[in-house]
């Protein structure tokens, strides 16, 4: 994939003759061409303001399957931390990640159904920006905390002042979808002796490669006990802002020698939990598509504690990035997850008119305007603590654990997309849930997706129950009588919400 032409565009140099935080905020308006990274990974910016920033991504299948299992919210949460530190910035400043540390507190899977990263500054010096940072799930769970240390620094030469409103970019339609979107093989290398052998049997003229190798165009080229070099290529796609690679990409390349190192010499059966990784980016790397060399060793493996190193270089033999990983071995185990059953609420949205709309604007307006519509309605489950699901046509199905907290989502969602120039329909009902993995099932996601079915143009339609657990919080509803709700027994009250 990282062989085709490259996706997405990079802003005028004017663009960054703007304070930061408006340079932010035009980037989660669309007001900036999709940079190439988020077209490959489905990164996207849903909160900007002064020294603060939160961006999200898929959980797909293709970006999942790493030998770090941590190696794709790397690269979210360091852009995360620039895009914060930038929404604190001077015009005219560019910013570039010095250090970043990360601590690992669980184990990034495709049952976490998406990533959240939230930053922050935590101080701006004369010569630093420190911001922290941490990644969740869509459940609001912490995966990995970090801290990075930032140049901020002028742009050499300035860039020239703006000429002009910036107005929406409009987005390109692709024949195909976005790489980290598509249907990707299973990996199945087959049974090994060793993690050695199976690291091996990847650099075989025959062999499949993993998806994460074949997204990013990584490829081991030697591999012995306590040592892996793996090559991947400068390539566009990794820009995110200016024409270098984002320096979160560099932190992946790392972890693939940081993890496979001290994975030859790991028995089968056991693995490697990250506990910290310490990372260094020396100079920025230009997209000239020549590769660049990670070199992975194994520097302690004694008491359960192994510390493996990394140096990476670029095609003319200078050092770009250093790395430093602590783990420790734990047994391999996957128990078989039986579906829970949870109290939650369930949110149906869904965009009314929608094919009106298309035909008014004509597919590729339409498909920005959708952009903007989706990042809104994150935008707003990240701030009331919703869990997105998954996107249902032209509406998204999310849960939360507090019902309260549903309308205020739901109101925000009308509110916002009303002032996009389109109307949304929604329905909660609260109720009992089959959660399994990423996905929810079970009667009360049925009777939500009911409810909404009923509501009218810019109407939130709840259910009784819902309109009962709210009692006393303020909110004013109309009664829209009893309702059949097509295959559940009996009928049911429905309740709008006013205000």
């Amino acid at each position: 994939m990282i062989h085709e032409p490259v996706r997405g565009g990079l802003p005028d140099p004017s663009f960054f003759s703007l304070p930061g935080l408006e340079q932010v905020r035009a980037i989660q308006k669309g007001l900036t061409p999709r940079p190439p990274l988020s077209h490959l990974l489905g990164i996207t910016l849903t909160q900007a303001g002064p020294g603060t920033a939160t961006a999200s991504m898929p959980a797909a299948a293709g970006l999942m399957e790493s030998p770090a299992g941590t190696a794709q919210p790397i690269v979210l949460l360091e852009v995360a931390l620039r895009l914060a530190a930038l929404a604190g910035a001077p015009p005219g400043m560019q910013v570039d990640t010095a250090t970043m540390t990360t601590s690992y507190l669980r184990t990034a899977t495709a049952e976490c159904g998406g990533f959240v990263a939230r930053a922050r500054v935590v101080n701006s010096g004369r010569t630093f920006t420190l911001a922290e940072g941490v990644v969740e799930d869509i459940s609001g769970r912490s995966l990995i905390q970090g801290v990075a240390s930032m140049f901020v620094r002028p742009i050499v030469p300035p860039p020239p002042p703006l000429s002009g409103e910036l107005k929406p970019v409009e987005a390109p339609v692709y024949p195909t979808a976005d790489p980290y979107a598509r249907p990707i093989q299973p990996w199945n290398p087959g049974p090994a002796e060793s993690f050695l052998a199976a690291l091996q049997g990847t650099m075989r003229p025959e062999a499949t490669a993993p998806p994460w190798m074949y997204l990013f165009g990584v490829r081991l080229v030697d591999v012995g006990e306590g040592r892996v070099s793996a090559v991947m290529p400068a390539s566009e796609w990794f820009c995110n802002l200016r024409r270098t690679i984002a320096p979160g990409v560099l932190a992946y390349l790392c972890l693939v020698g940081l993890m496979a190192a001290p994975a030859t010499v790991t028995p089968m059966g056991h693995l490697p939990a990250i506990l910290s990784v310490n990372f260094t980016f020396l100079r920025p790397v230009v997209p000239d598509g020549r590769e660049l060399l990670a070199r992975g060793s194994l520097g302690h493996d004694a008491d359960d504690l192994v510390v493996s190193n990394v140096e990476v270089t670029d095609a003319d033999g200078n050092r770009i990035a250093l790395g430093q990983q602590s783990a420790v071995m734990r047994p391999q185990w996957s128990p078989v997850k039986e579906a829970e059953r949870l109290l939650a609420t369930v949110l149906f949205t869904d965009i009314v008119g929608s094919t009106q709309h298309a035909e008014r604007l004509g597919d590729a307006e339409w498909r920005n305007l959708l952009v903007r519509h989706d990042a809104l309605i994150r935008s707003q489950l990240a701030t009331f603590n919703g869990r997105e699901i998954k996107t249902t046509g032209d509406g998204f199905l999310a849960t939360f654990e507090s019902p309260g907290r549903a309308l205020q989502c739901a109101r925000a969602i009308r509110d916002g997309v009303g002032r996009l120039g389109l109307a949304v329909r929604a329905g909660l009902h609260t109720g009992e849930c089959e959660v399994s993995g990423a996905d929810v099932a079970g009667i009360a996601v049925h009777i939500a997706s009911r409810v909404q079915s009923l509501a009218g143009p810019g109407e939130i339609l709840v259910s009784g129950t819902v309109r009962d657990l709210v009692a006393g919080s303020g909110l004013p509803f109309e009664d829209r009588g009893r309702h059949a709700l097509k295959g559940i027994e009996g009928d049911w009250p429905l309740f709008a919400v006013t205000a």
